[in-house]
């Protein structure tokens, strides 16, 4: 019996030693897209070792921030230099495959 009130103890020694930094959580996205507009600043091809294919890094700017994206395959050619673009995509493990992108006229 000793030992059944003990593991309400052990539980709660765990949660009060994170000092209510405790966080539990998860992301999900499956088969979903995201969306990402700013101004292309660099396009950069990126290759990688056989078999898998080579990679698009691009780099956004916006609103005083900017980020760098890699997408599946060569694409370079679907993003201009500062011109601003809303890109459409779907998150993959090495790389992110495009579904759309729009250039701002």
């Amino acid at each position: 019996m000793l030992r059944f009130r003990l593991i309400p103890a052990v539980l709660l020694g765990c949660f009060l030693s994170g000092c209510g930094a405790y966080f539990v959580g998860f992301v999900s996205n499956p088969g979903g897209t995201s969306t990402v507009v700013g101004i292309v600043t660099t396009v950069e091809p990126q290759p990688t070792g056989s078999p898998e294919p080579s990679l698009t890094a691009v780099t956004f700017f916006d609103a005083g921030t900017s980020g760098t994206m890699n997408f599946c395959g060569d694409q370079q050619s679907r993003f201009p230099l500062d011109r601003s673009v809303r890109v459409t995509f779907s998150v993959g493990p090495n790389c992110s495959t495009l579904v759309a992108v729009t250039i701002a006229s």
